[in-house]
């Protein structure tokens, strides 16, 4: 079978240009430290009325028009290093709660990490603003790049996570109005192996604040928060070889909305963007 000489340019490139983190993986440290940079990407709008809006870097402040009404109280006008934020939606004029619904990610620093063991990552918040049908989002993803101080001289690892924004037709029932984040993949592949060279993955996971909701609403894929309020889940972390949940056939975990558009199915580091 004969290729042509342009499709061969591009296999080339292709291949000069993906990274080698699987064919250059190498063992898990035992205890990690890191800082985590997060940034809001691929935001997907319901229709050509949706308003999105993307703030990836909260140190200088907001990009116009974002509505910081109710933003947790250490992201209000500023945020810190490797926050991000992501709103979308026109706020209802019938509403009692007229703001358009948001996103913000906080990141935690981590120390002593260790393989298959739990731990803190970061917060997410989410404002539950009533907002006009066809106005909103449908899926964004959230793409977290790990740097590490511990040890020293380690290169940074980017993993993406996305995210399906379910919006709800409101009722009198509380719990049915209630709209939704959802994790489309649990895990991301990471360039680490384990002694026997099996593949280490990022696993994500929602621990719901229980004095912000009725813990009964959310599971550990999905973040809940009723009409018209504010919501807290924690974000926890994981480093494992065997990963919960949301594993396709022969353990290929689903890539989010960003890893399809890439073209080329493989994490690169990602660079924040104002």
């Amino acid at each position: 079978m004969k290729h042509l000489p342009g499709f061969i340019a591009t296999v080339a490139m292709l291949c000069t240009i993906a990274p080698s983190q699987y064919a250059a993986a190498q063992n898990l440290p035992s205890s990690l430290g890191f800082s985590i940079d997060g940034s809001f990407l691929n935001g997907t709008a319901e229709s050509y009325n949706s308003i999105l809006i993307t703030d990836n870097d909260l140190t200088n402040g907001y990009r116009s028009g974002f509505d910081l009404t109710d933003a947790p109280t250490q992201l209000n006008s500023t945020g810190p290093s490797g926050a991000a934020a992501f709103q979308w939606g026109t706020p209802s004029s019938t509403s009692d709660y007229a703001h358009p619904s948001a996103l913000w990610f906080q990141p935690l620093s981590v120390s002593n990490a260790v393989a298959e063991t739990s731990f803190n990552l970061g917060y997410l918040y989410y404002r539950n603003g009533t907002i006009k049908g066809d106005s909103g989002a449908s899926w964004v993803d959230l793409a977290m790049t790990l740097s590490f101080s511990q040890p020293l001289g380690l290169d940074p690892i980017s993993a993406v996570f996305g995210n399906k924004l379910v919006n709800t037709t409101n009722t009198n029932d509380p719990a049915e109005s209630a709209d939704i984040v959802r994790l489309s993949n649990l895990a991301a592949p990471l360039n680490f192996k384990d002694s026997s060279g099996n593949q280490y993955y990022l696993e994500l996971t929602f621990k719901v604040d229980q004095d912000t909701i009725d813990g009964t609403l959310s599971t550990p894929e999905q973040f809940h928060v009723f009409e018209g309020t504010q919501g807290r889940a924690t974000l926890m972390g994981r480093f494992t070889v065997d990963p919960i949940g949301n594993l396709g056939t022969n353990g290929v975990v689903p890539e989010p909305r960003s890893a399809l558009l890439g073209g080329i199915g493989l994490l690169v580091l990602l660079r924040r963007r104002r």
